[in-house]
């Protein structure tokens, strides 16, 4: 089978692992790079034998790009997937998908005028391990969930050094709970869906959140989770049910989860691969199906996420700058 042929939008530290994994692959390969910045272009583009590109419909007109991959600031998400769409190019986006959610759904709306598959890269959600958790889950092997547990951090030092200082500029809608809390919301609403009730507080400071406390209430179930920039603290994901519990050593990219009994008794382990290419695998056997919604993280699935980071932001007060939550 011929390689899924990708245009990369954006060159920063997420861009350069996903790549680099996708390209081991054998399945895929990056045949165009966008940036504002020409050096930066070439340097990643001639990584891969890439043509390098300062201009993104120029690059949209590459006929030989299967689809992009953008890992952009989430700040400029959406004006990227508009004018994918448009184009009528398939599209995988970074987390946090948007700035909120009135800018999901308007793409979706258009993606799903002009039909075009969009999908949010959460990877979390594509990961084997994972999709085994939420099948048990499903199938009631621990009882109805009672509570989740799982929090995101990254020390503020670490992101400055090794990531970028946008994170922490509220012109690109930094802040922890875009960057890492979305992970933990994320992974409760594929659990549990829509909260009946959300309770939130932050700590603010210069225009973006440092830490929030998250509390998602639902019919007899309550998820109870963490995001922050203070400090390195456990990514341990815990699932509690009627029946039993789940414990997920890293929740958002495991290799392992064990299962326990009612009595506490440890039933099995469940072990797997984690990895990128999952969901770019799974987005270029959408698009050759000529399928329109993924079956992992569905549009539907992204909105209410936002919506969610969206209520969070409306408690703790954080605002954007007006040009970063426009919609068209």
């Amino acid at each position: 089978m011929q390689k899924f042929r990708w245009g990369v939008i954006g060159t920063g530290t997420m861009a350069k692992v996903a790549c680099r994994a996708i390209a081991k692959s054998g399945r895929h390969e990056i045949v165009a790079v966008y940036s504002r910045t020409y050096s930066r272009a070439d340097k990643f583009a001639k990584k891969y034998g890439a043509k390098c590109y300062t201009s993104l419909t120029e690059m949209l007109a590459d006929e030989r790009v299967d689809a992009l991959y953008i890992a952009t600031p989430h700040s400029v998400h959406y004006d990227n997937m508009i004018a994918c769409i448009e184009a009528g190019k398939p599209v995988l986006t970074e987390k946090a998908f948007t700035v909120n959610a009135a800018q999901a759904k308007s793409v979706f709306d258009l993606a799903e005028s002009k039909k075009v598959f969009v999908c949010e890269a959460m990877w979390t959600r594509f990961q084997p391990v994972v999709l085994e958790v939420a099948d048990m889950v499903e199938r009631g092997e621990i009882g109805a969930v009672k509570r989740f547990t799982g929090g995101f951090s990254t020390p503020a030092t670490w992101v400055k050094s090794f990531l970028s200082d946008r994170l922490f500029k509220p012109e690109y809608a930094g802040g922890a709970l875009l960057d890492v809390g979305v992970y933990p919301v994320s992974f409760s609403q594929m659990l549990l869906g829509t909260p009946k009730e959300i309770k939130c507080s932050a700590k603010i400071a210069d225009g973006i959140d440092y830490s929030d406390e998250i509390t998602l209430v639902y019919d007899g179930a309550v998820c109870d989770l963490t995001c922050t920039f203070e400090g390195l603290r456990s990514f341990k994901g815990v699932i509690e049910g009627e029946k039993g519990k789940i414990v997920i050593s890293n929740y958002t990219r495991p290799k392992k989860a064990v299962i326990y009994g009612e009595n506490g008794e440890k039933k099995r382990t469940i072990r797997g691969k984690r990895g990128y290419v999952y969901e770019f695998d799974a987005l270029a056997d959408s698009v050759r199906r000529g399928e329109l919604k993924s079956r992992f993280v569905s549009p539907s699935d992204t909105v209410e996420v936002m919506k969610i980071l969206d209520e969070c932001r409306r408690q703790t007060g954080l605002v954007y700058p007006e040009k970063v939550e426009k919609t068209r």
